[in-house]
């Protein structure tokens, strides 16, 4: 449905809230553990190159709760408003849907990149791993012909420590979730530091794809922020659902929850509002 159609969507949903006196299904108790629902702030570490820093610490965006409504109308009219700031259309539940992830050459010029509740922009370029070509939407989004569970998108180089750090954890969290895929993007900008990069991806045991990215992907996903680690959470609809930056102690107690929530919503979830 596109958006220029939407009036009558929205003037049907207000009825339906006006006789509808029963209890709200967007209340119901199923919200997620209260961890799982704050937004913490993010903490930037010092001390890169210029092209991006590196986060020593940890600042994690955990998943959101189930968002209590006041009314299915309500809900309609906000995620009809925000789709159409986002040139995307809805459908008839009043969700923002897609064709296929957006090109990163659409996504406009930001200071802090993707916010929660995007759409992640696809990722193709060349594996260094296989050295063969390689698309983020086989494994997530409408193109993807058996999507995952989960997806964790990470950018990372060879002289960040962090970085390295997550290199293990993250094929622990592989090896517990059969649903999850991990996909590195380097931010390394010469073959000597991408070939230290690729040293350290074996020695870790990880079975990930490292991609070599174009300006265009790394200023549609970080914007102009390029602190690293940057790990992004998408379900299989391709929405990104939680954000962390760093790798500190916050981040490995909360990424298993993040990447479980992911896999348990595949479609994509609604929230109040998406701060950029």
């Amino acid at each position: 449905m596109r958006l220029s159609s939407l009036a009558l969507v929205a003037v049907l949903a207000l009825i339906a809230a006006c006789i509808d006196k029963g209890p709200d299904p967007a209340s119901s108790e199923q919200s997620e553990p209260k961890q799982s629902a704050a937004e913490v702030k993010n903490v930037a570490g010092s001390g890169a190159p210029a092209a991006a820093s590196s986060v020593a610490g940890s600042a994690a965006t955990v998943a959101p709760k189930s968002l209590p409504s006041a009314s299915s109308a309500a809900m309609a009219l906000a995620n009809i408003a925000g789709a159409a700031s986002a040139g995307l259309s809805v459908d008839e539940n009043g969700l923002p849907v897609i064709e296929r992830l957006p090109d990163p050459r659409t996504i406009p010029d930001s200071p802090k990149g993707l916010v929660n509740g995007d759409f992640a922009p696809e990722l193709a370029h060349r594996d260094l791993v296989s050295a063969q070509p390689f698309a983020l939407s086989t494994l997530v989004g409408p193109q993807a012909a058996q999507p995952r569970g989960a997806v964790v998108v990470s950018f990372t180089a060879s002289w960040c420590g962090p970085c390295r750090a997550s290199l293990p954890y993250l094929k622990d969290m592989e090896e517990r979730y059969p649903q999850l895929d991990v996909v590195l993007v380097s931010l390394d900008e010469d073959q000597a530091g991408r070939d230290k990069e690729l040293r350290q991806l074996r020695a870790s045991g990880l079975q990930a794809p490292l991609l070599l990215p174009d300006e265009d992907s790394r200023r549609a996903w970080l914007g102009r922020k390029r602190n690293i680690p940057h790990l992004y959470i998408i379900n299989a609809a391709g929405e990104v659902l939680v954000q962390d930056r760093g790798f500190g102690n916050k981040v490995r107690r909360v990424l298993p929850k993040q990447i479980g929530y992911a896999i348990r919503n595949p479609g994509y979830v609604v929230r109040a509002r998406k701060v950029r």
